[in-house]
């Protein structure tokens, strides 16, 4: 069975407490993922730059809300049906 995460919106990542925001399941299931090819960090990352996300290392999601937003909503639609690291990195690649 396939999970579901919620929308992402800006301010999910300015929360402090709660339920885990949407964004930090996403990074749970992306890292989960590149776990298959050995480089779960590398893959995070790697699918973050094809969704859109632009900011270094050093760059807090928080310091740019919006285009967080948008890129972990890109990885949340292509992570419904990916299989596997490859699948999710070419649907990334068709939603720009």
């Amino acid at each position: 069975m396939t999970q579901v995460y919620s929308e992402v919106q800006p301010e999910d990542f300015m929360k402090i407490g709660g339920d885990k925001p949407p964004h930090v399941l996403i990074e749970q299931a992306l890292i989960a993922m590149g776990k298959q090819d050995g480089n779960a960090q590398g893959f995070k990352k790697e699918a973050l730059k094809l969704a859109g996300w632009n900011g270094g290392s050093l760059t807090t999601y928080a310091s740019r809300a919006q285009i967080a937003a948008e890129a972990f909503n890109r990885i949340r639609v292509a992570l419904e049906d990916a299989n596997s690291p490859e699948e999710l990195k070419a649907k990334l690649a068709t939603l720009h």
